[in-house]
């Protein structure tokens, strides 16, 4: 089994945190900024998480009684608890999506097919090695979000705390469904061609979601939302330029996701939610 380092994150406790959003606060339908394709690539973003994360808790769930190792144990507990709640959450939010004109349940029910059909194809272990390559995708774009504030700086106000909440916990389980793949199937090479096949085929969903939206809602984006877009992408502080260099360390022969010591992150966003933390441990 790849260990971390002995960094703390290896060995931290994962509690779930039970949140509730006040969605219907959202006043517009195209609530980023006012621009068309960041709107649609955030619901198409949430669009996905309810169904994938479920396979998430699945592919994990299936391997849990060859764990031998107490504390992994534990930590899996933790993980079902918090992408089970990240689940709800996204739900409530893809609902609202609904209300206002942004169809992102039609997308949750797609994917919930898709998933079905693939399964058919694909042994339990290419289930959570595909589970540990999705957890590393979004745990670095966790980082990329809780680095930059200006991500969510034009959101509703429950729309960034959602975002925030569950970049939070992304990080705080990143090693999660990798360190049960290494301890019960351990082959690198099927965990890096999940990752190619993993990264492609989210990329292309995301971006035919996103049509999808667009498509059903009869709108064009605008040259001054195209450009906003490619810059909050591709810019020098873009998502995708920013996720570039740690998307490439999980091809590293002796990867392990608590290389990355971010769990600074975790106690700032703690430290910013005092009284929730308080209720969480006297729970």
């Amino acid at each position: 089994m790849a260990t971390a380092r002995n960094h703390s994150g290896a060995k931290k406790t994962i509690s779930p945190r039970k949140m509730d959003f006040p969605f219907e606060e959202i006043d517009s339908k195209y609530w980023y900024n006012g621009n068309a394709l960041l709107t649609t690539f955030f619901a198409a973003l949430s669009a996905t998480f309810p169904p994938g994360e479920q396979q998430f808790i699945d592919s994990v769930r299936y391997y849990r009684n060859q764990v031998k190792d107490k504390k992994l144990l534990e930590q899996i507990r933790g993980f079902i608890g918090q992408e089970g709640h990240h689940s709800h959450q996204h739900k409530k939010a893809n609902q609202e999506l609904d209300r206002r004109g942004l169809f992102a349940t039609r997308l949750e029910e797609h994917l919930k097919r898709d998933i079905k059909f693939l399964n058919r194809f694909m042994s339990p272990a290419s289930q959570l090695a595909a589970t540990a390559a999705a957890e590393h995708i979004t745990a670095i774009m966790a980082e990329y979000v809780l680095t930059h504030p200006e991500v969510t700086a034009p959101m509703a106000d429950s729309v960034g705390e959602l975002i925030e909440w569950h970049a939070v916990e992304e990080i705080e389980h990143k090693a999660v469904a990798f360190d049960v793949y290494m301890q019960c199937v351990g082959d690198r090479q099927l965990l890096r061609r999940s990752m190619v096949m993993i990264s492609t085929e989210f990329s292309l969903r995301v971006m035919a979601y996103q049509a999808a939206l667009l498509y059903w809602d009869r709108r064009l984006p605008r040259p001054s939302e195209v450009v906003e877009a490619g810059r909050f992408l591709f810019g020098k502080r873009g998502m995708i330029r920013k996720m570039r260099k740690p998307f490439m360390e999980f091809f590293r022969r002796d990867f392990h996701p608590w290389d990355v010591d971010n769990t600074h992150l975790i106690e700032q966003w703690k430290a910013a939610h005092k009284a929730l933390e308080k209720h969480l441990e006297a729970a």
